[in-house]
């Protein structure tokens, strides 16, 4: 591949990237992202399947496409890998990386088990380059408002967190019980970030498997609910967090849509934020979600749920091009309408490489520690006891 030379650490040029692992989130958030982003150009995809790369560079305008990672590698001008494999794929595609002396963004969770995120943190140890694991969530703009507001009242005491979601249809294909691995991982880190603080213990009660509550407390006194569900279906809006903070007042966070705040002087009882959008996709929702909040959230998810309902029994005109397309092709997975800061992350980590900001994403000791309290969660579920970390 014939990239341009980088320029100067800190010049204002966008940072090169390479996205190695076309499917489905990269098609769904990295592609986009890193060729919407203003600080990042994508270079090269890469995947072991040449015709999902051949896609992936034609419908985005990639100047290469490889289906050997060593390519990636072996050009200095790339200076960022975004990793979104499988996940067993994760750990050794990060390593290699850093040891080439590339910068990584790596998709949750970094690994299936605590000793494998352990080589990520050595490696990065070894070689000094800086690794963004996908706990997106923290670059939420609705997230970092709250966590701004609640930082400013003493911090949090009591949080509660659900997440819900169709788990019994998209996620089948895993082992029952993994769900607390491959998407509450997402939770626990969170929870540690609005925290401040490490996990001390943990309580598992499970319902079913991937039916559950998970009991956390953490150091610095507080505790943490998380209610997690994948038996639910797509009409239920799919996060909701309530936060105590240390002076008297409350923060409700409704699916990254509508912040609520009770109690807390000088700060508005109610804001709203705008969602997030794919460019091949429909985009009302961003603007509605902007003005409505939660309520618009809500209706679009019904209105999904009602549509897909009518789909599957028959009940929708097969002749009828334009609903046909909005449901197969315009119309955003109800997951992605609202922006958990997919784009954020990867832009704060860009400007990080281009020293124009310190560094504040997860890194792979997050995702030790994340990995850490989830299979604390599994050997809870087993045991019927709290697990002391």
């Amino acid at each position: 591949m014939n990239s341009p030379t980088p320029a100067e650490p800190g010049a204002a040029r966008p940072v090169v990237a390479a996205l190695v692992g076309c499917g489905g989130i990269a098609r769904s958030q990295h592609l986009p992202n890193l060729t919407r982003a203003p600080n990042l150009r994508l270079a090269a995809v890469c995947d072991l399947n040449a015709e999902a790369a051949r896609s992936a560079q034609a419908d985005y305008g990639v100047p290469h496409m490889t289906t050997r990672f060593e390519d990636l590698l072996a050009d200095p001008a790339i200076e960022l890998i975004v990793v979104a494999t499988k996940a067993d794929f994760q750990v050794p595609l990060t390593c290699q990386a850093l040891e080439a002396g590339k910068h990584v963004y790596v998709e949750k969770p970094l690994a299936e088990t605590p000793a494998e995120c352990r080589q990520v943190v050595a490696a990065q140890a070894r070689h000094g380059k800086l690794v963004q694991v996908g706990f997106n969530r923290r670059f939420a703009p609705a997230c970092r408002e709250a966590r701004r507001i609640a930082a400013g009242r003493g911090g949090p005491t009591n949080m509660y967190f659900r997440i819900s979601d169709e788990y019994w249809n998209w996620g089948r294909g895993n082992p029952p019980g993994q769900r607390v691995i491959h998407e509450v991982c997402h939770v626990f880190d969170l929870l540690r970030w609005f925290a401040g603080s490490e996990a001390v213990s943990v309580y598992c009660a499970s319902a079913r498997a991937d039916d559950e509550i998970y009991t956390l407390k953490f150091a610095s006194g507080c505790v943490a609910t998380v209610m997690s569900s994948g038996e639910v279906t797509c009409d239920l809006p799919k996060e909701r967090m309530e936060i105590v903070t240390r002076e008297p007042g409350a923060l409700v966070l409704e699916e990254y849509t509508e912040l609520r705040t009770y109690g807390c002087r000088g700060e508005p009882p109610l804001r709203r934020f705008a969602g997030h959008t794919h460019p091949d996709s429909e985009f009302t929702h961003k603007y509605l979600f902007e003005k409505l909040g939660a309520e618009a959230l809500t209706a679009f998810r019904r209105l999904r749920w009602e549509l897909r309902e009518q789909q599957e029994l028959g009940q929708l005109d097969p002749a009828d091009a334009e609903l046909k397309k909005f449901m197969e092709q315009s119309f955003p997975h109800v997951n992605y309408l609202v922006d958990k800061g997919w784009r954020a992350a990867l832009e704060h980590l860009a400007d990080c490489i281009r020293g124009k900001a310190d560094f504040i994403g997860a890194g792979p000791r997050d995702a030790l520690a994340a990995s850490a309290l989830a299979r604390a969660a599994i050997e809870s579920r087993t045991t019927g006891e709290v697990v002391r970390l």
